[in-house]
């Protein structure tokens, strides 16, 4: 209100002084993250990209990466959905290290997390040899595409799916158990629901991973 006293304006005053020196402040790591991008999008014309879209090889790298990227989501979140609910509601033993296991493939460079899963599934791998005498090879195989893209991402599913059930009142649940649901009931029709945005921002983030 401009009709109140210099001396009640003063504390916007000074918030505004301290919002414009943090903008200051916060342009240089803004322009990084822009400049590489910017230099990405200035490198190919739309000319360029919509004729380069046009080519066997790239219709088939794009297919390629939306195919095996839906396969990952879905696999992580039939896969993650279990874990995510025991990290939320139960005290597991060995929480930190099981923590510390889902987080680390997120940390680790592609090239360390790209050999690590080569020794394990490869042909000359800890399991991938027994899988070889049965016929299966996984390496350089789409599956192979799909099983490294789960590697990397859906410990994000994991974590937002059990931020999300932790944060849940449990007393819906409880009132629904009350009434007689059971406990796959409550799940699908109270729980499921409740968690949906985490639900849904963990399979975006392991998508766009």
């Amino acid at each position: 209100n401009p009709q109140r006293p210099p001396h009640q304006r003063q504390p916007h005053q000074r918030h505004t002084g301290i919002e414009r020196a943090l903008w200051l402040v916060s342009l240089p790591i803004l322009l990084f993250l822009l400049l590489p991008l910017l230099a990405l999008l200035l490198r190919v014309t739309p000319g360029d990209f919509i004729a380069n879209l046009q080519h066997k090889n790239v219709l088939q790298a794009v297919w390629l990466s939306l195919s095996t990227s839906a396969l990952t989501v879905l696999f992580g979140v039939i896969a993650g959905l279990p874990l995510a609910w025991l990290l939320a509601r139960h005290k597991l033993w060995g929480r930190a290290w099981i923590d510390t296991l889902i987080e680390l493939p997120t940390v680790m460079p592609p090239t360390v997390a790209g050999i690590a899963l080569l020794m394990a599934f490869g042909r000359n791998g800890l399991l991938g040899r027994y899988l070889d005498t049965l016929g299966i090879s996984i390496a350089f195989s789409t599956i192979a595409v799909v099983m490294a893209q789960m590697f990397v991402s859906v410990p994000f599913f994991i974590k937002s799916a059990t931020t999300g059930f932790a944060e849940i009142d449990k007393e819906y649940e409880e009132a629904a158990s009350v009434d007689g649901a059971s406990p796959l009931l409550i799940f699908w029709r109270i729980t499921m629901p409740l968690a949906s945005r985490s639900l849904l921002t963990g399979a975006v983030l392991t998508w766009a991973r």
